[in-house]
C-alpha cells in the first residue's frame, strides 16, 4: 500500500506508526479490508483458576485510532495521482453510477374487466404498467395511496396478457377481508380463493391447497402467518441453506481467531441454518409445495414486516441491522428465489407505505429480495461490501449493564446515496406523502403538522423519578450478570415510560388529586372534539346519500396501557379512557377497543360502524390499528398517547387519517408529552429521522450523504434520561463517552511516547555500535589471508599444516588434552586465514561429585570481536576447520549487515525524534470536553438542588404499592 510508505514500513513502523504493539499494521490492514473492528483482549485467571477474557479498552481504542489513520492515509493517497484518480472514478461510474431512471406511463391502460365505477389515478396506472412492462416491482407508495387496487389490477392485467398464470397475494391477517372485498369491488368477476381463519386451519389445510392447485384462480389471497405453511421444493431450499452455511464457513475462516464473540455469533447463526437443514430432512413431504400449486408470482402487502433477512457479515455488532434475521423473511426469500426459476423477472412484487422502518441499512435486504443479480454483478451481494460502499460506521466502547465495555458499531452516515437510491428506484416505484397530494385530495393538517400537547410536571412525578435514579445507580454498581429476580435496566425504562403516561401505572398516582397526567389531558381533548364535531355530517360514497348519524370519528394510539395492563400493573389507560369519557357523557357504545375485533368479519363490521358514525372513538395500538384500517371517512382527529420506537410506526399511524376518502377538509393530529420526561425530545428525534429518510427517498441526485440518526444509544444514558426526563443526561452520557474515548487515546499516546523514546534510544545505540564496529571489520578484511582450495594453511609454532583434516585433528587433540590434564588458561594454537585460533580452559569445582572438571573451548580472535566455536564429542576435524573458514569468509557479510543496521537506524532516528515529545493531537478537544462536562455537571447539580428545595415532604409522598414488601412495578418487571 504505497500510501503508507512514509519512508519505510519497517518493523517499528509496523507496530508504532501504523499499528500498535498488540495489533500490528498488517492485522489492521486486514481489518480495513474485511470491514472488521479491532478488539484487543486480555486473559486473566478467575477465582476458579479458569481463563477469563476481558476487553482491553485502551489497546482497543489505540488500535481503532491506527485503523482510522490507515484509512485516512489511503484516502489521501488514492487521489494524489491524477491518472489513478481518473481510472477509479471511471470504474465507480461504470459500476454504480450507470443507471438512467426508466419512466413509465400507464395512461393508455383500459383495464378490461375492471369496474367502471372505480377510476384509478395516474400513479396507480403507472405502477400497474411498470409491473406489466418491467416485472418485479416494489410498490413504495405512501399510506392511503390505493396500493390494494394497484396490486389487484396488476395481477389481472398480467394474467390477461399471459405473463403469469396464478398469483398469490400475501397480506397481514387483519387486511385479509379488506383485500378480498376490494379485489371483487374492482374486478367483480374475478376468481379468487381466500385463506381465512376457517379454511386454512390445520385440519382443512390440505384440502385448501388441493383446491388452490386444481382451480383456475386469478389470485389466491393468504395471510402472512398462513404463508409460512406453504412449502417449496425441499431440494431447492436445502441448496439455499447449504449456500448460506458455506458463506458462514468462509467468514469463520477469514475471521480473527481471537475474536471469540464474533466467532460465537457466526457459529450460532450457522447452527440455526443447520437446524433448518435437519428440519427439512424430518418433514414429511405430503403437502403440495409452491410449484405444484401453479403459483408463479407472489405479491406481498406490508412488506416491511419481512425486512429482517439473515446474512453473513464480519460486523455482527452493527446496531440497527440484525444479521440473524427472521424465519418469516428467510421463508419469503427462499420462495421468491424458487419462483425466479419458474418465472424469471416476475417472481416477486412487494408493497409498503413505509419500506424503510428505521434506517437506510434495511435497503440491503430489500435489494436482495428484488435485485440480487444486480447486486452480484456489482460485487455488492455480501453485506460487508455493500456497507463499505454506502455506509460509514463508527465503533464506540459502551458500558454494558454487566459493568463491562463492549464495542458497538453503528451507521453514522450513508454515502453515495444518489447511486444507492438509483439502484433502489430501478425496481421501486416511489410515491411519497408530498407526491401523493399531486394525485389525490388529502385533508389539510391543522397547523401544518402534528401538535405536541405537554402535561405540566408536578412534585409527585419528580419524586418518583428519584426512585428510578436510585434503581439505576444500584444496577450500575452491581457486579456481574443480573440474576433471576434482579432489577434490570429494561424494567427501569419500562417503568419510566409508563410513569410518563400516568403515575397510576407504577402505583404512585391517585385519581382526582389535581395532578393532571398527559392521559388526563388527552381525555379532555378527545371529549372536547367529540362535542364540537357532534353535528358534522358525512356522505356514504357508495350511495351518494348522507349518513343517518352525524358526528366525527377519532382514533387514539397507545402501545402502553392496554386492557392487559390492568392485571399486570393494576391500571389500564384503555379502561380509564373509556370510563372517563362515558362519565363525561360519551355513550359507551360509541367507544371501541381495536383489540376486541380479532376476526376479519368483525373488523369489517367495526370499520362500517366507524364510517357510518355508530362508533366515534377507536382506541388501539400500532400493531392492531397501524395497518389495514380503512375507516377514514369521518376521521377528524388522531391522538398519539405514547411515543413509538420506529419511524414506520408514525407513518402507519398517521396514514390512517391523512388519506384519500377522508371527508374532513382539515384534520387534527396530536402527540402528548409529559413535561420533565423525554417525550418531546423523542418526538423531535422521530421527526428528524423521518425527514432524513424522505430526503434519501426523494430521488434528488444532488444528495450524496444522509445522516443516520440512532435512537438506540447507550442503555444507561437512555434509562437515566427516561427516569429523570432530562435530556441533558443523554448529552452528559455522550460527553462522558467521548471524554472516555479521548482519555483512552491520551493514555495510548502516553504509552506511545515511551515506545518512541525507547525506539530513539535503540536507534542511537545501533548507530554508535555500528560506527565503532565498521572500522574494526574493515581492519579484519585488510588482515584476511585467502584460504580457498590449496591456499589453505594453518600456522602453528611447530610449523605449517596445509591439510585441513590434520589441522582439525590437531585442534581437537589440544582441546581434549587440556581437558584430560585439567589445564587452565588461554593459548594461541595457530592462525587460519590471518586470524588467531585460541583455546580457553577453565577448571570448575563440582560440589555434588566433589571433583574438578575442565571446561574448554575454541574461538577465533578478530579485531571486531572474538567468536566462539561450538565443539562437542561429535565434531569432526574437517567440520571444525570448515566452521573457522566460514567465519573468515563471512567478514564481507558482517560489514554489509553492520552498514545496513547503521543506515536503517540513521533513517529511522529523525522520524522518531520528530515524534518524541509531540503533544497529544486532540489535547484541545480533550480540554474542551472536560470543560463542557464540568459545566454540564454544575448545571445538573444546580437543577438538582432546586428540585430538592421544591420536593414535597415525606408525608406527602404516597406509599409504593407493595405485595409482600416488593413494589408491584419491580415484581412485574422481574
Amino acid at each position: 500500500m504505497s500510501g503508507l510508505n512514509a519512508g519505510a514500513c519497517g518493523p517499528n513502523k509496523n507496530g508504532s506508526v501504523w499499528g500498535t504493539e498488540r495489533r500490528h499494521a498488517g492485522e489492521l490492514m486486514e481489518d480495513a479490508l474485511t470491514q472488521a473492528s479491532p478488539k484487543i483482549w486480555d486473559t486473566h485467571k478467575d477465582a476458579n483458576g479458569n481463563d477469563t477474557r476481558v476487553l482491553n479498552t485502551q489497546e482497543t481504542e489505540a488500535a481503532k485510532e491506527k485503523l482510522a489513520a490507515i484509512r485516512q492515509a489511503f484516502q489521501n493517497w488514492v487521489w494524489q495521482d491524477v491518472e489513478r484518480a481518473d481510472r477509479l472514478v471511471r470504474l465507480y461510474n461504470d459500476t454504480y453510477n450507470n443507471l438512467v431512471p426508466r419512466t413509465f406511463n400507464g395512461a393508455h391502460l383500459r383495464l378490461p374487466g375492471a369496474s367502471t365505477v372505480i377510476t384509478l389515478r395516474e400513479h396507480q396506472k403507472r405502477v400497474i404498467w411498470r409491473i406489466i412492462a418491467a416485472g418485479s416491482t416494489y410498490i413504495a407508495h405512501a399510506v392511503g395511496s390505493g396500493k390494494t387496487f394497484s396490486m389487484c389490477a396488476a395481477v389481472m392485467e398480467q394474467k390477461r396478457l399471459g405473463l403469469i398464470s396464478k398469483a398469490m397475494i400475501v397480506v397481514p391477517g387483519h387486511c385479509l377481508a379488506q383485500m378480498a372485498r376490494e379485489f371483487l369491488m374492482l374486478y367483480p368477476t374475478a376468481k379468487i380463493l381466500v385463506a381465512d381463519e376457517t379454511n386454512f386451519a390445520k385440519a382443512k389445510r390440505q384440502r385448501f391447497l388441493a383446491r388452490a392447485a386444481t382451480g383456475n384462480w386469478d389470485a389466491i389471497i393468504i395471510t402472512h402467518d398462513a404463508f409460512k405453511f406453504i412449502a417449496v421444493e425441499a431440494a431447492f431450499e436445502r441448496g439455499m441453506i447449504d449456500e448460506q452455511i458455506e458463506a458462514y464457513d468462509t467468514l469463520l475462516c477469514e475471521m480473527n481467531k481471537d475474536d471469540r464473540l464474533s466467532r460465537k455469533r457466526i457459529e450460532h447463526m450457522k447452527e440455526i441454518m443447520e437446524a433448518k437443514l435437519e428440519g427439512l430432512a424430518s418433514v414429511k413431504d405430503d403437502m403440495l409445495h409452491l410449484g405444484e400449486l401453479g403459483i408463479d408470482q407472489i405479491l406481498v402487502d406490508e412488506a416491511q414486516q419481512f425486512r429482517k433477512l439473515s446474512f453473513a457479515t464480519n460486523q455482527g455488532d452493527l446496531k440497527g441491522v440484525a444479521p440473524e434475521g427472521s424465519q418469516r423473511a428467510w421463508d419469503l426469500f427462499v420462495k421468491a428465489r424458487y419462483l425466479e426459476r419458474v418465472n424469471p423477472g416476475r417472481a416477486l412484487v412487494l408493497a409498503s407505505g413505509s419500506p424503510i422502518t428505521n434506517t437506510l441499512g434495511e435497503l440491503y435486504s430489500v435489494q436482495r429480495y428484488m435485485a440480487l443479480d444486480a447486486l452480484r454483478s456489482r460485487g455488492l451481494h455480501e453485506f460487508d461490501a455493500w456497507a463499505a460502499n454506502f455506509g460509514e460506521t463508527r465503533t464506540e466502547l459502551e458500558l454494558q449493564p454487566s459493568g463491562l465495555y463492549k464495542p458497538v458499531t453503528r451507521f453514522t452516515e450513508f454515502v453515495n446515496v444518489a447511486d444507492l437510491m438509483a439502484l433502489y428506484r430501478d425496481f421501486a416505484d416511489v410515491v411519497q406523502q408530498d407526491d401523493l397530494r399531486r394525485y389525490v385530495n388529502l385533508p389539510a393538517v391543522r397547523g401544518g403538522h402534528r401538535q405536541i400537547v405537554v402535561a405540566p410536571v408536578h412534585a409527585r412525578f419528580r419524586t418518583y423519578q428519584k426512585t428510578l435514579a436510585e434503581r439505576i445507580t444500584a444496577i450500575e454498581r452491581r457486579k456481574g450478570k443480573p440474576q433471576k429476580g434482579d432489577d434490570i435496566l429494561l424494567s427501569v425504562m419500562g417503568d419510566a415510560r409508563h410513569a410518563a403516561l400516568d403515575l397510576r401505572f407504577v402505583g404512585w398516582g391517585r385519581a382526582g388529586e389535581g395532578e393532571d397526567s398527559k392521559l388526563d389531558l388527552m381525555i379532555r381533548n378527545v371529549f372536547s372534539i367529540w362535542q364540537e364535531s357532534a353535528q358534522n355530517r358525512y356522505t356514504n360514497p357508495e350511495t351518494g346519500q348522507p349518513y343517518a348519524q352525524p358526528g366525527a370519528v377519532q382514533m387514539i394510539f397507545s402501545d402502553l396501557g392496554t386492557v392487559g395492563a390492568q392485571g399486570k400493573r393494576g391500571f389500564s389507560a384503555y379502561l380509564w379512557m373509556r370510563d372517563e369519557l362515558v362519565r363525561m357523557g360519551v355513550p359507551r357504545e360509541q367507544i371501541a377497543f381495536m383489540q376486541d375485533y380479532k376476526k376479519a368479519e368483525a373488523k369489517q363490521r367495526l370499520f362500517g360502524d366507524l364510517n357510518a358514525g355508530r362508533k366515534r372513538i377507536l382506541i388501539g395500538s400500532t400493531q392492531t390499528m397501524g395497518t389495514g384500517v380503512n375507516a377514514q371517512q369521518r376521521l377528524l382527529a388522531l391522538h398519539h398517547l405514547d411515543v413509538p420506537w420506529l419511524v414506520s410506526d408514525i407513518i402507519q399511524r398517521e396514514g390512517r387519517i391523512e388519506r384519500q376518502g377522508n371527508q374532513n377538509p382539515e384534520i387534527q393530529i396530536y402527540a402528548y408529552a409529559q413535561e420533565g420526561s423525554v417525550d418531546a425530545t423523542n418526538w423531535q428525534l422521530l421527526e428528524r429521522k423521518l425527514r432524513f429518510i424522505a430526503m434519501a427517498m426523494s430521488g434528488d441526485r444532488s444528495i450524496r450523504r444522509v445522516e443516520d440518526l440512532d435512537s438506540d444509544g447507550n442503555q444507561f444514558a437512555m434509562a437515566k434520561a427516561l427516569a429523570s426526563g432530562d435530556m441533558r443526561l443523554m448529552q452528559k452520557a455522550g460527553l462522558e463517552a467521548e471524554l472516555a474515548r479521548l482519555e483512552r487515546l491520551y493514555a495510548a499516546h502516553y504509552d506511545d511516547q515511551f515506545a518512541v523514546r525507547r525506539a530513539v534510544q535503540q536507534a542511537e545505540r545501533e548507530i554508535a555500535w555500528a560506527q565503532a564496529r565498521i572500522p574494526l571489520i574493515e581492519a579484519d578484511l585488510a588482515a584476511r589471508v585467502a584460504t580457498r582450495g590449496e591456499a589453505f594453511s594453518f600456522e602453528t609454532e611447530r610449523g605449517v599444516i596445509t591439510e585441513r583434516e590434520k589441522a582439525g585433528a590437531f585442534l581437537l587433540a589440544q582441546l581434549r588434552l587440556a581437558v584430560r590434564n585439567a589445564q587452565e588458561g588461554r593459548w594461541t594454537l595457530g592462525r587460519i586465514g590471518g586470524f588467531a585460533v585460541t583455546l580457553d580452559a577453565i577448571n570448575r569445582q563440582r560440589f555434588i561429585e566433589d571433583r574438578v572438571v575442565t571446561d574448554a573451548g575454541l574461538s577465533v580472535a578478530f579485531a571486531h570481536g572474538t567468536v566462539d566455536i561450538t565443539v562437542d564429542q561429535d565434531t569432526k576435524p574437517l567440520g571444525l576447520v570448515a566452521r573457522i573458514e566460514n567465519l573468515v569468509l563471512r567478514l564481507d557479510g558482517e560489514l554489509a549487515d553492520t552498514q545496513k543496521t547503521r543506515d536503517e537506524a540513521t533513517r529511522r532516528l529523525p522520524a522518531y525524534q520528530a515524534r518524541l515529545g509531540a503533544p497529544f493531537r486532540d489535547q484541545a478537544l480533550l480540554d474542551e470536553k472536560r470543560n463542557a462536562l464540568a459545566e454540564l455537571e454544575a448545571d445538573l447539580a444546580a437543577t438538582s438542588r432546586e428540585g430538592e428545595e421544591e420536593a414535597p415532604a415525606n408525608d406527602d409522598i404516597p406509599p409504593i404499592a407493595e405485595e409482600d414488601g416488593v413494589p408491584n412495578a419491580l415484581r412485574d418487571a422481574a
